[in-house]
């Protein structure tokens, strides 16, 4: 892991970006913690840049409860490079509702499916390096999806 910038928010959490290998993601600390933070892992289902004011909200409110927050940038979305077989099935997917027809459970699971393959060894590997720092303890929870 990585940290690639930090700032200190109004509220006093300390914000800093970071990299695990070639995911991009973001740790939350509160400002006034004395003993590690718990840990809670905030899912999105977008980018991160486009999803941040959620994400910091989120974080917000979780440090105010003496929690560190983190997340990271999910396969196929934001800046990260895209599958075209997610692709091909987003756009079935969308033909699919546009047609009002019903989506069919093949089509959500290859959309879903590699994804979740791909993302579950990346949460595994940030929630690793996330506890090998100082300021952070267990236990940990998953918030979102």
């Amino acid at each position: 892991m990585r940290f690639t910038s930090e700032q200190r928010l109004d509220d006093g959490i300390l914000e800093r970006e970071f990299t695990l290998g070639e995911i991009p993601g973001i740790l939350w600390t509160p400002g006034s913690a004395s003993t590690p933070a718990p840990l809670i892992l905030v899912g999105h289902p977008g980018g991160l840049r486009t999803m941040y004011p959620r994400l910091v909200a989120r974080a917000r409110h979780s440090a105010a409860e003496g929690f560190a927050s983190a997340t990271i940038e999910l396969p196929g979305s934001g800046d990260r490079p895209r599958s075209a077989a997610a692709e091909e099935a987003r756009a079935d997917l969308l033909r699919a509702l546009a047609a009002g027809g019903p989506v069919s459970d093949e089509i959500v699971d290859r959309l879903v499916l590699p994804l979740v393959e791909k993302a579950v060894p990346e949460w595994r590997a940030a929630l690793d390096a996330l506890l090998a720092l100082p300021e952070i303890g267990g236990p940990v929870g998953f918030s979102g999806g």
